[in-house]
């Protein structure tokens, strides 16, 4: 599975591990839980029964890749269908470059909500770029989006790392990416076929599995 893994080190969030595999005790199982995110509040892509919401820290290799395969699938199987809606949560749990990023994703939400995704996607796939996550990279955001600078860089008491200690507190977030659909968190946040069957019904919430030896 592709994950960054994370470690909890006090009130500081800092990578432990960034792989493509995971080392799974064949035998381990997995139940399939619902949570009740806080996310009523938040902007959606979509109008879909069921609801998709993806995890992610803005610094993960990982998180991008997911942007730029999963995403544009899940856009043409439901969001365009009607089927369900999307939202996209960021975290700050590997690097200061999340933090000021994170910041910067919850003042686009509140300036410009009908574009919110456009940027969430625009930042997430320049990931890894010279200059990524700094200042200067937010002010380039501002001139590219038509977005007032100091709007765009104003302080919100750590927004992003109080998210990150709420969902890897109560929510069951290990590593990003983490996906939900309908609440329910995912095994794979790459599988579109485990979307499928949550949306079906064919996997519920507490429903257990054993996890595939990688």
């Amino acid at each position: 599975m592709k994950r960054c893994y994370l470690l909890l080190v006090g009130l500081i969030f800092v990578l432990a591990a960034c792989d493509r595999s995971e080392a799974v005790d064949a035998t381990k199982l997995h139940t399939y839980t619902k949570y009740e995110l806080p996310l009523e509040d938040k902007v959606a892509l979509g109008e879909g029964e069921h609801e998709i919401v993806f995890v992610f820290d803005y610094s993960c290799p990982w998180c991008k890749k997911w942007m730029e395969e999963v995403l544009p699938e899940i856009e043409e199987r439901w969001l365009e269908t009607g089927d369900a809606t999307f939202k996209g949560q960021p975290l700050v749990l590997l690097n200061e470059q999340s933090q000021l990023l994170a910041n910067v994703d919850y003042n686009v939400e509140r300036l410009i909500p009908d574009r919110y995704y456009e940027v969430q996607r625009a930042i997430g796939l320049d990931s890894g770029s010279d200059g990524f996550g700094t200042e200067t990279y937010a002010r380039e955001l501002a001139a590219q989006f038509n977005l007032n600078v100091d709007e765009l860089l104003e302080g919100h008491v750590d927004i992003g790392i109080q998210n990150s200690r709420l969902f890897t507190r109560d929510f069951g977030v290990a590593y990003v990416p983490t996906v939900y659909v309908d609440g329910i968190r995912l095994v794979d946040a790459f599988s579109l076929e485990e979307m499928a069957h949550i949306m079906e019904g064919t996997i519920k919430a507490g429903d257990t599995v054993k996890l595939p030896q990688q």
